[in-house]
């Protein structure tokens, strides 16, 4: 595919030159913007090391020992990814309205009074006496290294500033931000607006799955405009993950094999980094976050692990009585901690500092906007020690020494599905999950509690400090499986009759994905198919839709309430196969259905209370209401609706939009948009736009449209892997190198889309750099 041509690139180099009156950006082949480094030998430290950049741009590193790797990491790292961990640094410690403007004065706001910084501090503070922490300083100084000998990349020059050095601390906020980007949910909050806004009777949508004695929801801590203001920094509804192992009694080599597909935000550069590591003849490949020198999913010569997110209910919210400035708490007035922030805002009439107020309770941080006032507790806001399990897994022998490390992962939990050459298999939702109590009895944390009373604490947390966690499920006790046949997670429940709250129907997927998969394994298995390679790309590629095999009986009741067009339309779903293909009519038509269908339903009950469709419960719940259901009448017509009225309406709405928008197939409206941090100004960073397969829905996941609180984005697989020990296959969507010029910007794009694979080895091979021993 090719990626520009000679007049793209000169009225890009024009449009720079006009907006930023760079003069040297007038000669596009030689002007600084483009430079990229060239350096073959690079002086170390630490000792020698070699990197090998392969076909894919993928490097593959050999060192004589750790540090000299962690150096020459962290070089490579800034080569290929700076802006992206610098950009993401920026976010998470409040200095994005410094570079990019005041409109990210309000993110600059949130975070700071998170105080993610002094969390990630927390955790360095324990790290650094480990066997991580002198690691982590030579990753940090093998950044600086690329950053004070070398040209930057072109974003830094369009923003038109420099980064500062890189820390230890920095490694260990961009874990902090993964994190809360999968596990920072305000839906405590919502859920007791909706409450406030449609009754309790409303709950039915969302149920518990946990029965208790405190159902009393708080309505008068939240408002609407303080979730308003919250929502683009909570976790991305949409964004899950798919994982299976099967044991070696059901695999054609006899070995166990695993899959991993992380499903996260698309955005160019991706957010995964590839690389392979090699250390006295040991290896270890697979993916991290730029800016963390340690594999996050991957294998080495021994094991292989996967990760999905629990979705764990990991955050809690407290209200207090407030007098003169001061909060109770158990018989007390106590000051709230107190820290004003300084913030360098860049304005349209130059830089101006602004002041911020950090305040923060015995719970953490308080988040105090339109008259509303919280304290947050999350698990991330103290020292946690993730970081220091992935180390582990890359250095894990065996089940046992993987275990090990399992202990020491905090957040965001995750199911990990785990394998070795030794023919064991395992999963472990590993994590802290804090375990709440009202006058002793175990309650559930999707209310609001009252602080002052202490209710729901979690005992052995220490916000910012160092915590002994044992007001949290024990390890042995979390549900896991030691050796089973086969299992598969897609951010379903973890499991039904638990004695402990994990979270509630909110904090977990629809069971759709999950349920295919686990349809596909119980079919090879009882017909005894030896699962291959092959056969799991098959399951990664699988686009069948279970929400248009249990929706597609309701269209097909309605018919009778339809005009003669739209009965037409839902006719041509008669024979369809229920696959998502970028080809086919029917998906589009099902698409578009079905996202009528939801908003016809709920819109009118919902908007007309203040909330939007961020509120509305999981599509399984709209599955399963009765047919008569109040949920499904208008309270806009005097009529009296049920399920096969409201079908035939969103029907009828879908035949006007396609024909409006001339869509023929799926693929003209299921669309890959894949945009650079950069696109609202210069769209040539952004990927190359296709037509796609998949659904929110479907194993082969592409999202078209995520609500991200700041507007719409895409999400999807954003790394595919599977491992039986013999063929091992991987692919990202995009490619490995964020220099626009660089040959591995967007590779593996058409191949990510197409479902196609790459292989996942550890031959070293390709263009070479040198790490020589500073003399």
């Amino acid at each position: 595919m090719k990626k520009f041509g000679i007049l793209s690139l000169i009225l890009l180099v024009l449009f720079l030159a006009a907006a930023y009156n760079y003069l040297n950006l007038l000669a596009p082949f030689s002007g600084s913007l483009w430079k990229q480094s060239e350096e073959k030998v690079i002086p170390s430290p630490y000792g020698h090391a070699e990197v090998y950049y392969d076909e894919y741009g993928v490097p593959h590193i050999v060192a004589e020992n750790e540090k000299a790797m962690a150096f020459a990491i962290g070089y490579v790292q800034a080569k290929d990814r700076l802006f992206q961990m610098d950009l993401y640094r920026r976010l998470m410690k409040g200095e994005l309205s410094e570079v990019f403007g005041e409109a990210f004065f309000d993110s600059d706001v949130f975070h700071i009074k998170m105080d993610f910084v002094g969390a990630a501090e927390a955790s360095w503070s324990i790290l650094k006496k480990t066997e991580l922490g002198e690691l982590l300083e030579a990753y940090s100084d093998g950044v600086n290294y690329y950053i004070e000998h070398n040209e930057l990349p072109a974003e830094f020059k369009l923003a038109g500033y420099k980064p500062e050095k890189w820390r230890p601390e920095d490694t260990l906020i961009m874990g902090k931000e993964m994190a809360w980007g999968l596990t920072g949910k305000f839906w405590d909050l919502k859920r007791a607006l909706i409450v406030e806004k449609l009754g309790e009777d409303a709950l039915e949508l969302y149920p518990e799955y946990m029965n208790h004695s405190y159902p009393i929801i708080r309505t008068d801590v939240v408002n609407k405009s303080l979730l308003d203001w919250l929502k683009p920094f909570e976790a991305k509804e949409g964004i899950g993950s798919n994982n299976w192992v099967v044991s070696g009694k059901y695999t054609k080599n006899g070995k166990p094999m695993l899959a991993n597909d992380p499903h996260l935000l698309l955005i160019a550069p991706p957010v995964w980094y590839e690389m392979h590591l090699q250390l006295n003849g040991e290896n270890v490949r697979g993916v991290t976050l730029p800016g963390v020198p340690v594999v996050i999913i991957g294998m080495n010569d021994y094991v292989a692990w996967g990760f999905t997110n629990v979705g764990a209910d990991v955050i809690d919210f407290y209200y207090y009585v407030w007098k003169d400035g001061k909060y109770y708490y158990k018989g007390q007035w106590l000051e709230p901690e107190k820290e004003i922030k300084k913030v360098r805002v860049k304005t349209g009439n130059g830089y101006e500092e602004r002041e911020v107020v950090v305040e923060k309770t015995v719970h953490g941080p308080l988040i105090d906007k339109y008259g509303s006032k919280v304290a947050v507790a999350w698990t991330g806001l103290t020292a946690t020690t993730e970081s220091l399990a992935i180390y582990k897994y890359n250095h894990a022998h065996n089940i046992t020494e993987f275990m090990e490390g399992l202990r020491y992962f905090d957040v965001p939990a995750q199911n990990v599905v785990y394998a070795d050459i030794y023919g064991n298999i395992m999963y472990y939702p590993a994590g802290k999950y804090p375990i709440r109590l009202i006058n002793g009895e175990e309650v559930a944390g999707n209310i609001i509690f009252n602080g002052s009373a202490g209710e729901g604490e979690w005992r052995g947390f220490n916000p910012y400090g160092v915590s002994t966690w044992e007001g949290f499920i024990p390890f042995e006790e979390i549900p896991h499986l030691i050796n089973p046949e086969y299992v598969a997670t897609a951010n379903q429940r973890v499991v039904f009759g638990y004695q402990h709250y994990l979270g509630d129907s909110m904090y977990f997927a629809d069971p759709y994905r999950g349920m295919r998969i686990y349809e596909m394994l119980d079919n090879a298995v009882n017909s005894g198919v030896k699962m291959t390679p092959e056969f799991f790309m098959e399951m990664q590629r699988d686009v069948y839709s279970k929400p248009a095999e249990f929706f597609t009986p309701y269209i097909f009741e309605a018919e009778g309430k339809m005009s003669e067009k739209a009965r037409k339309y839902a006719e041509e779903l008669r024979e369809w196969d229920l696959r998502m293909t970028k080809d086919s009519k029917e998906a589009l038509i099902f698409s578009i259905w079905l996202k009528n269908f939801i908003n016809e339903t709920f819109g009118d009950k919902f908007y007309s209370a203040g909330l939007d469709s961020s509120f509305y419960p999981h599509l399984y719940t709209l599955q399963n209401l009765d047919k008569d259901s109040r949920w499904f009448d208008d309270i806009r017509t005097p009529e009296k609706e049920n399920r096969d009225d409201i079908a035939a309406r969103a029907m009828e709405l879908t035949v006007k939009e396609i024909e409006e928008k001339e869509y023929r197939v799926y693929g003209d409206y299921n669309k890959l948009n894949i945009e650079h941090p950069f696109s609202s100004i210069v769209k040539f960073f952004d990927y190359p736009s296709m037509p796609m397969n998949g659904s929110d829905y479907t194993v082969f996941n592409f999202r078209r449209a995520v609500d991200w609180g700041t507007g719409l984005s895409q999400a999807g697989s954003s790394w595919r892997m599977i491992v039986n020990f013999d063929r091992n296959y991987c692919i990202i969507p995009g490619g490995n190198s964020g220099n626009y010029f660089s040959k591995h910007y967007y590779d593996q794009l058409e191949m990510w889309a197409n479902g196609k694979y790459k292989s996942l080895d550890f031959e070293v091979r390709g263009e070479k750099i040198v790490f020589e021993v500073s003399k």
